[in-house]
């Protein structure tokens, strides 16, 4: 009897969808309480160059993932895309790791607008970044707003890709749709002057 009523009570909770499971991406650009922190948000440029090329052509159609830092010393995957001839492949130039790189797909008209003009090849040249961001630290209060699972992380939406982009605690988000890890942060942007 007692084995029945187990087994019954796994079953029924097991056809409930998982609390744990991932969250829906959440676009926060329909929270007032998060727009309006964007009105008094401090404009950041990056300090380093990005680097830039164009997709080769056995690339294209092929799965591109994005790792960032996971903060304890490894990498983590950010997004995974699909590489078009309508991109340019952005990238770190130092490694996250070894020879992992945060690298990640951007436009061409987004790119143009960001750093000025595309670049000519394939071979990952240095662009400076012409555009200014305005950023706001993610905390607990907008965790909880973005729908936070564990009051670490969450998922926002992305135009890119359709599974999301995961934030973190102490990192922030900007303002065009994408959030900036802690990391990253710290040793990629500066206050606009």
């Amino acid at each position: 009897m007692k084995k029945t009523l187990v087994l019954a009570a796994i079953t029924a909770a097991l056809s409930f969808p998982s609390i744990a499971s991932a969250a829906d991406p959440v676009e926060f650009q329909k929270i007032p309480q998060i727009m309006q922190q964007f009105e008094s948000a401090q404009l950041y440029v990056k300090k380093a160059p990005t680097l830039g090329r164009l997709p080769k052509q056995q690339e294209l159609g092929q799965d591109f993932p994005t790792y960032v830092s996971d903060g304890k010393g490894g990498y983590t995957l950010e997004t995974n895309n699909v590489m078009t001839d309508d991109v340019v492949i952005a990238s770190m130039s130092k490694p996250i790791v070894a020879d992992v790189y945060n690298q990640w797909l951007v436009p061409k008209d987004v790119w143009t607008g960001t750093y000025g003009e595309l670049p000519t090849s394939t071979e990952f040249k240095p662009f400076k970044r012409i555009a200014t961001i305005k950023a706001i630290k993610i905390d607990d209060a907008m965790l909880k707003l973005l729908g936070s699972n564990d009051g670490e992380t969450a998922v926002i939406k992305v135009s890119w890709d359709d599974k999301g982009m995961k934030v973190y605690k102490g990192g922030y988000l900007a303002d065009y749709e994408y959030g900036i890890a802690p990391q990253e942060m710290q040793e990629n942007y500066e206050l606009a002057k």
